[in-house]
């Protein structure tokens, strides 16, 4: 998979600032072009903005505080792109129109999904079909060692699905631990030996490791894991991963204690 444009949305608080870096730095590393993208919505109530033009020159000159506060985007190829509608419906449909090959996203971090599920993140993650990476506050992309890729052989990658992991591996220099919580190498049945036969040669082509930790709540037993042996990226495909699968269930997210201070690269 090449990655030619990445997609940042920004609403420029000290978060996006800080995401943005990050995205920078990524931009670089995969020679992609960065689309900066701001949606904005029309004038309402107490906003200091007395007309849509007044609050879209606003935007420009934020654009332009931009270049003067990161140089390094002379270093690559990028854009700034604004649009009027509502923030998620408008970055989901523009993911959608083909352009876009990756998403990149600053967040503020939370205890668990709990707490992520319905914020703009969330819902973005979980609608778009675009790889995207999910940076908490905290968190850098770079000088990671060792990306995690949570997976339990459950259930086959389609063809090709695990050629973004591999190049994020080959752009970030990182090996790739293939983890899976509460199982042991020899119960795996002989289906699951063989989705990792196919897995293997998947990622022939970078430094990779199977690892089986076990755990009574999955979703603590990844969050230690990761901790305990510096996993700096954690790669999720919630439809090969059970637990993962109803991390997007609305009426599951409670319960959930997925500590999101480790960033998060989500495949389709």
């Amino acid at each position: 998979m090449e990655i030619n444009t990445i997609l940042f949305p920004t609403d420029f608080s000290e978060r996006a600032q800080k995401g943005l870096k990050e995205a920078i730095w990524f931009s670089k590393q995969a020679g992609a072009h960065l689309i900066i993208f701001h949606v904005y919505h029309h004038p309402v109530g107490e906003e200091r903005y007395h007309s849509l033009k007044e609050k879209e020159k606003d935007i420009e000159l934020n654009f332009e505080a931009l270049k003067k506060t990161y140089p390094e985007l002379g270093e690559i190829r990028y854009s700034f792109r604004k649009e009027l509608g509502i923030s998620v419906e408008t970055i989901i449909e523009t993911a959608g129109k083909g352009e876009i090959d990756m998403i990149i996203m600053a967040t503020k971090g939370a205890r668990g999904f709990g707490e992520l599920w319905g914020s703009k993140t969330a819902s973005i993650v979980q609608k778009v079909d675009v790889p995207v990476i999910v940076v908490p506050n905290s968190s850098s992309l770079q000088n990671i060692n060792t990306i995690g890729l949570a997976y339990d052989y459950s259930k086959k990658n389609s063809a090709g699905t695990l050629h973004c992991l591999v190049h994020a591996s080959e752009l970030l220099k990182a090996d790739v631990a293939v983890i899976t919580v509460d199982g042991k190498e020899q119960s795996i049945s002989t289906e699951k030996r063989q989705v990792k036969k196919e897995m293997i040669d998947q990622l022939e082509d970078i430094p990779y490791s199977f690892s089986y930790s076990h755990h009574e709540d999955v979703e603590e037993g990844l969050m230690d894991y990761c901790h305990q042996n510096d996993i700096g990226l954690i790669c999720i495909i919630p439809h090969t991963y059970n637990f993962i699968e109803e991390l997007f269930h609305e009426s599951l997210t409670q319960k959930m204690v997925f500590h999101s201070d480790i960033p998060l690269l989500v495949i389709k």
